[in-house]
């Protein structure tokens, strides 16, 4: 599977977000608190939803539903 875009909305740190990732290899890098981490969350939810004891608003951007 080859994943060309992704779109966060109320997704932890991302309000409304569109990322587009080029042909081959990505690498996500940042400083603590960048967001690399919700959009790998983001995609793991897509793909498979909520893990066994893991809470929907866990994902939630905070003061949304």
């Amino acid at each position: 599977m080859i994943i060309k875009k992704i779109i966060l909305n109320n997704i932890r740190s991302f309000k409304n977000q569109e990322i587009e990732f080029p042909e081959g290899s990505t690498l996500l890098s940042g400083d603590i608190g960048s967001g690399k981490t919700s959009i790998l969350l983001g995609i793991e939810f897509a793909l498979f939803g909520l893990q066994p004891g893991q809470r929907g608003s866990s994902l939630l951007r905070n003061g949304e539903d």
